[in-house]
């Protein structure tokens, strides 16, 4: 976290802290607006504790967004926005809308004080579903690699009153990963040479989406889908008929590779899932 301090406020003799402090992993400069968890799965390599650098000079303004002069608020308005996205996928909004202020507030600064009762009395009115139904879209991001544009598209979580799977969603989303086993009781498999990893773990792809979004999702309600490897086949085209895709609408964040020298600091993944107690 970095924070300019206005001039008139420096005690005298100290040290002007850096416009901004960044961080990067063996090159890498590793964004603030993904979870930490979700970084740890496509950079960390299995290695606990992580090792990460600081750095305070050379800021990749071309890969990095950058925090400003009010961090937290930044960071605040970064996460809401997430939220309220997920919601509007999940519900059409009709949730997120009726929280109060003092809601959304208790929201965020439950998670910032790392105070899970105070952010889970409201965030599992988000986690909820309306008539037992399941939601309407689920919200996830699948990321291949850091800093390419990561995968979101409308995909349903039930079609004809069957529900979808992982499965489904990848071989809809990222042909490459899956392929298709001719076993209706399992039919996809992972293909030879690809890891895939949500929260550390690499779930059955027979995983019903839905309940892979109440209990995996981060604290964002965003379900975070690592898949990395060798992805040779072509993305899935935009209104593809596939169980339980709509049609296409991409999403992009910044992203490339830069390094500078400073200090170091020990970094362990957080999974702070959205769905989950644990």
């Amino acid at each position: 976290r970095s924070q300019c301090i206005p001039r008139d406020r420096r005690v005298p003799g100290q040290v002007p802290l850096p416009r901004e402090i960044w961080y990067e992993y063996e090159g890498v400069p590793l964004k603030w607006n993904v979870p930490i968890g979700v970084l740890y799965d496509i950079l960390g390599g299995g290695s606990l504790p992580w090792e990460v650098n600081i750095r305070i000079n050379d800021f990749p303004e071309d890969k990095l967004l950058a925090l400003g002069r009010d961090v937290d608020r930044t960071v605040k308005n970064s996460f809401i926005h997430n939220v309220k996205e997920a919601g509007y996928m999940k519900h059409q909004g009709n949730v997120f809308n009726h929280l109060q202020p003092a809601q959304t507030a208790q929201l965020w600064q439950g998670l910032h004080r790392d105070k899970f009762d105070e952010f889970w009395v409201v965030n599992h009115r988000l986690m909820e579903h309306i008539n037992n139904e399941t939601y309407q879209y689920i919200p996830f991001r699948i990321y291949t690699d850091l800093h390419k544009q990561y995968i979101q598209k409308p995909f349903k979580p039930r079609v004809d009153d069957e529900l979808t799977t992982l499965g489904d969603l990848l071989f809809k989303c990222l042909p490459g990963s899956v392929e298709e086993t001719g076993d209706s009781e399992d039919p996809h498999k992972i293909k030879e040479g690809i890891t895939l990893k949500i929260q550390g773990v690499c779930p059955p792809l027979v995983t019903p989406i839905q309940w892979l979004s109440e209990h995996l999702s981060h604290a964002d309600n965003f379900l975070y889908i690592v898949v990395l490897g060798d992805l040779t086949a072509p993305v899935a085209a935009s209104g593809s008929t596939t169980k339980g895709g709509v049609t296409a609408s991409g999403s992009a964040t910044t992203g490339g590779v830069a390094a500078s020298g400073s200090a170091t600091v020990t970094a362990g993944q957080s999974s702070g899932a959205a769905g989950n107690e644990e």
